[in-house]
């Protein structure tokens, strides 16, 4: 019999539509959860560590609780007997948080639970170890519902159902009043619902709201999103609006940017009601928005979700699976890892033998891996991405992917690995004369030679990179350069002007909106390392920070770096909480930190 499991809000589980009786005990509800959400079936000894190790008896404890759940999901077969423990619910059944991760959007938003607190209101008495990663859990869930609602209402959008779309942003402003996504979101609704009032009172609200709290102009943003559509737009013929959109493309390829873009847009416009070059061209103008401006990637997902559903109704498969990777590439930079997924695999399934677009899709699905430390995964999919290139030989397509095969390898302390990689990208880049990329595997690059105590040529390319991210505007890698020049000062010593520059590399993070926020962990966690060892006052903020920020996104490898941190300052409960939650990073130099040999900053110097 099919069984319907709600873990967001107050848990329940419903089998033929009748609610079944709560567990006697609440860490059957911890169990639950726990092995609903569980990357790989964790073993009877990590439960049995996890809840159950001040038990008299523990073995039996972990019995007795999976005999409770099993009798509440309705029968024995349901959770497995084995060394291993997993799920087996039968077909047709569903667990809310599982459709949140990986469901399809028009799915998830309908969930009764979509907004609540996992295991709300229940309070499980285990160890800290649990007590962290059910803490990480509802910060990624909250996180999650959020990147839904958004989601769910850029597709109203492109449907035409503006209703529908003032919903769901309307939702998502309630539950994160701070966040510049939601009310660029819900200003565009009204927009589209062509409610010249409502536009006005929302564009003042959210423009004052985000000067007055946070200090943020958001006022160009806001009023693109207020625009409204046009009346009539003049209707072009095919070969005129592919000649639009093709200008329009060059022009954004030679840096003429607001011209390319605004050309993109009218052909966009001009092709209404014919969706075959519609697609086209609102999915060249999403992509010009993501990639050639700063601070648009929300209106390059709308002009995006635009793309879909007119390619939808042509079968344009090329298209749906250039948008989709596109979603997913915004929806990685935003750290909506699962999300992204879901629109990497809708990518993945229409380009099938176009080997370019695969190779594309295939490194966007690395980068996903790797920023939740899942590295052996995203090494698999970075080999595969290159591989594909290298038959093509597609000079930028090589140098992205080698690059962030470089920054895995770095991430994992594979200095040579690194090394390789990343002078590989250097050359494919430099062969591309693709100057606006140069300075990210620059940096990357300076970062392994002070790991191998080659200071004066770290320095050396570390101010070329800053340079070059200046010249292009890009606050990404000016970070990672800055964050660079950072660690460099702590290699030579000075440890107080290292955490100045680190606190550089942060406000040129948050410069502009759309930065990689995998980056803003990336900072913030060298903060954390070189903090602890000088105490600075502020330290406990930074690592309570990182912890805060990485628990939303899912950066596991982020959280146990947290922990290690708070170990450093003394907390007695923080390393259990670290090996919990480092149990599915795919990183073999994390060890010697949880064993007590080193020390975060040691390993972002290379003194370990």
């Amino acid at each position: 019999m099919p069984t319907e499991v709600q873990l967001l809000g107050p848990p329940i589980v419903t089998r033929d539509g009748v609610v079944h009786a709560a567990p006697r005990g609440r860490k059957v509800w911890g169990l639950l959860a726990y092995l609903a959400l569980a990357e790989q079936a964790p073993t009877r000894q990590l439960l049995i560590d996890l809840l159950f190790p001040e038990a008299e008896d523990p073995a039996n404890a972990l019995r007795w609780n999976l005999s409770e759940l099993r009798r509440l999901l309705g029968g024995p077969d349901t959770v497995g007997s084995g060394n291993t423990v997993e799920l087996r619910l039968s077909a047709g059944s569903r667990i809310d948080v599982l459709v949140l991760q990986a469901g399809s959007s028009d799915a998830a938003v309908e969930l009764p639970g979509l907004g609540r607190e996992l295991l709300e209101a229940v309070r499980i008495d285990a160890t800290p170890g649990f007590d962290a990663w059910l803490l990480a859990q509802r910060r990624r869930v909250a996180s999650l519902s959020g990147s839904v609602l958004r989601e769910g209402a850029l597709q109203a959008l492109a449907a035409g159902e503006s209703a529908a779309a003032i919903g769901f942003a309307t939702r998502l402003v309630g539950a994160d009043p701070l966040n510049a996504d939601a009310h660029i979101v819900l200003v565009r609704s009204f927009a589209a619902a062509g409610d010249e009032t409502a536009v006005q009172e929302q564009l003042t609200s959210s423009r004052d709201l985000f000067r007055e709290e946070l200090g943020l102009d958001l006022a160009s943003e806001l009023y693109e999103a207020a625009r409204m559509a046009p009346r009539g737009p003049a209707r072009l013929g095919p070969a005129a609006a592919r000649a639009m959109i093709e200008s329009g493309e060059a022009a954004v390829g030679a840096g003429a940017i607001d011209a390319g873009v605004r050309e993109l847009r009218e052909a966009a416009e001009a092709a209404a009601g014919d969706p075959a070059i519609e697609a086209v061209a609102w999915c060249a103008l999403g992509s010009a928005l993501v990639h050639a401006t700063k601070g648009r990637d929300e209106e390059g997902a709308a002009a995006l979700h635009r793309a879909i559903r007119a390619a939808e109704s042509v079968g344009d498969r090329v298209t749906l699976a250039a948008a989709h990777r596109e979603l997913g590439y915004v929806e990685v930079l935003r750290a909506a890892y699962a999300r992204g997924a879901v629109q990497l695999r809708r990518a993945a399934e229409f380009a099938g033998d176009d080997d370019l677009e695969m190779s594309k899709v295939r490194s966007v699905v690395g980068v996903t891996l790797a920023d939740q430390g899942k590295h052996e995964q995203a090494a698999v999919e970075f080999r595969a991405a290159i591989d594909l290139a290298k038959a093509l030989e597609h000079g930028r397509q090589l140098a992205w992917s080698h690059t962030f095969m470089g920054r895995l390898r770095l991430l994992r302390g594979e200095l040579d690995e690194a090394e390789d990689s990343l002078s590989i990208a250097l050359e494919h880049t430099r062969a591309e004369r693709w100057t606006a990329f140069l300075p990210y595997p620059e940096a990357l690059l300076a970062e392994v030679w002070i790991r191998r105590g080659l200071l004066d040529q770290a320095a050396d390319t570390f101010d070329h990179a800053f340079a070059l991210g200046c010249s292009v505007d890009d606050a990404c890698w000016e970070a990672y350069s800055v964050r660079g020049m950072g660690l460099l000062l702590a290699a030579r010593g000075d440890l107080d002007g290292a955490l100045a520059t680190l606190e550089d590399a942060m406000h040129r993070c948050a410069r502009q909106r759309d930065t990689h926020r995998w980056l803003r962990g990336y900072v913030l966690d060298a903060m954390c390392a070189i903090g602890t060892v000088t105490q600075h006052p502020a330290v406990d903020a930074w690592v309570t920070d990182l912890a805060a920020f990485a628990g939303h996104a899912g950066m596991r490898e982020f959280m146990v770096h947290a922990y290690l941190s708070r170990r450093d300052l003394g907390d007695p409960d923080a390393l259990e909480a670290a090996r919990t939650l480092a149990v599915e990073v795919e990183n073999p130099s994390l060890s010697a930190m949880l064993d007590g040999g080193g020390s975060r900053l040691g390993a972002l110097l290379g003194a370990n």
